[in-house]
C-alpha cells in the first residue's frame, strides 16, 4: 500500500510538472515578438528621429522628388540635423540644377504598406550647413522652426540620444534610413566588428559586419536602447563587401558638444556653393510644402 501510495504521489508530480511545462510553453508562444526582441520596440522609436535628403524639382504645389540623396536624423526638435559631407556635396554637384533641396515627414506616422503617401517637406540650404570634411560630417539646420506645428502637421520629431563610448566587439546594433530611394524608413541589423583608428588623419572609425546600401550614408547606428553610437558614412567594397563603416559619436562629440575632445587634424569648414547657398527656388523663401501622392517608385536614388 506504501509503495502504491509513493508511486501515486510520484505519477501526480509528474503530471503536474508536465501541465505547467505546457502552460509555460503556451505562454512564451502567445508572448508578442516585440516582448521578446528590445530592438522591435526602438526601431519603431527611431522612425521618428530620421529624414531623407531630397532635391526637389520645384516649390509648388505639383514638387515631386527629383532625387534622394541620403539620410538625415535629428539632434533637436527644431530641424537640426545631421547627415553625411559627401551627401550634401552630391546635392551641391549635380549635373542638373536641384531648385529646392529638403528633408521631408509623415502628417502622422510613416505607413509604408499604402501604395501612396502625402509628405510635407521642409527645404535647409546645403551652403549654410556647418561641413566637417575630415569626418564626413555635415550639420545642417531646417529653414523653418519644426516645432512649430502647421495644419494636420502631427508628427512628433524626437533628437537622438548618443552614447559616447566605445562598444565590445560583438555588440548587436541596427541602422535606419532610406536607401535605394525607399519612400519611408527601411532598418538594417548587424554587430561591431571592429574600431580601427584611420591613418593619417589619425581619426577612429567603427566597422560594423553589415553592407549599407546606397541612400543610407547618414543614417544613425544605434544600440537596442536606441542610443547612437554613430553615423553610417561609407559601405564596404572589394574585400570588405558586407561591411560598412561608421564614424563613431566619440568623433561628433565635438561638434555636438563644446569643448568636445579634439580629434585629430580637423578643418571645420563652411564653403558654400554659388549655385545652392541661397534660399531655394531662385532666392524666394519658402516656408515648406506637400509632397502629394508619393508612391514607392517616384523616387530616385544616388549610388
Amino acid at each position: 500500500m506504501i509503495v502504491w501510495l509513493r508511486a501515486a504521489c510520484v505519477s501526480a508530480l509528474a503530471i503536474l510538472l508536465s501541465a505547467c511545462a505546457q502552460k509555460s510553453a503556451r505562454a512564451s508562444l502567445a508572448e508578442p515578438l516585440w516582448a521578446a526582441d528590445s530592438f522591435i520596440a526602438t526601431i519603431e522609436a527611431i522612425k521618428h528621429s530620421v529624414a531623407p535628403v531630397v532635391c526637389l524639382n520645384g516649390d509648388g504645389p505639383q514638387a515631386t522628388i527629383q532625387d534622394l540623396e541620403g539620410t538625415a536624423f535629428f539632434i533637436s526638435e527644431a530641424g537640426e540635423f545631421l547627415t553625411a559631407a559627401h551627401v550634401i556635396d552630391g546635392v551641391q554637384a549635380h549635373t542638373h540644377a536641384c531648385p529646392v533641396i529638403a528633408i521631408y515627414l509623415p502628417p502622422d506616422r510613416w505607413e509604408p504598406e499604402l501604395p501612396e503617401e502625402v509628405f510635407t517637406w521642409y527645404p535647409f540650404v546645403a551652403g549654410d550647413c556647418e561641413i566637417h570634411r575630415d569626418l564626413d560630417v555635415a550639420k545642417c539646420k531646417s529653414i523653418v522652426d519644426l516645432t512649430v506645428r502647421r495644419g494636420k502637421q502631427s508628427f512628433e520629431i524626437r533628437p537622438v540620444k548618443f552614447e559616447w563610448t566605445s562598444q565590445p566587439d560583438g555588440t548587436l546594433i541596427a541602422f535606419t534610413g532610406f536607401p535605394l530611394g525607399s519612400r519611408d524608413p527601411l532598418t538594417s541589423r548587424g554587430g561591431v566588428a571592429q574600431y580601427r583608428r584611420r591613418v593619417p588623419q589619425n581619426t577612429l572609425d567603427l566597422v560594423i559586419d553589415q553592407s549599407a546600401w546606397p541612400g543610407a550614408s547618414g543614417a544613425p547606428v544605434y544600440l537596442s536602447d536606441g542610443r547612437v553610437i554613430g553615423m553610417l558614412v561609407a559601405r564596404g567594397s572589394g574585400e570588405g563587401t558586407g561591411t560598412s563603416v561608421v564614424r563613431p559619436a566619440h568623433a561628433l562629440q565635438r561638434i555636438l558638444v563644446p569643448g568636445g575632445p579634439d580629434q585629430g587634424n580637423s578643418s571645420r569648414t563652411n564653403q558654400p556653393n554659388p549655385a545652392t547657398s541661397r534660399t531655394p527656388a531662385a532666392g524666394r523663401r519658402q516656408d515648406g510644402g506637400i509632397l502629394r501622392t508619393i508612391s514607392h517608385s517616384s523616387a530616385k536614388h544616388n549610388p
